[in-house]
């Protein structure tokens, strides 16, 4: 029993830390090109020199996608956490 707890504790690990780190990466990249695109330089969108105004596919996708990488970041964490925990109950084993 205990083999099998560690077992299911380091692959919980493994595929916390693979679910993680990609999903730290693409939340950065998508992050920053918020900043650019819509902060930094907004004006760089046009031919024109205006400041394009920013369609609502834009914001729903935005939304969609932080949804996502938010769900799947926490859901990383708790692997994560399911695998340093510390056991807590001593079995006879």
């Amino acid at each position: 029993m205990q083999r099998f707890l560690r077992l299911k504790r380091s692959l919980a690990g493994l595929v916390g830390t693979a679910i993680l780190l990609p999903s730290l990466y693409f939340s950065y990249i998508v992050g920053r090109g918020m900043y650019y695109d819509y902060i930094l330089f907004p004006k760089l969108k046009a031919d024109d020199h205006y400041i394009a105004p920013t369609r609502w596919q834009d914001f729903a996708f935005l939304a969609i996608f932080w949804i996502v990488v938010l769900t799947v970041a926490f859901v990383a964490f708790r692997m994560i956490r399911f695998a340093v925990k510390p056991n807590l109950r001593v079995s006879p084993d």
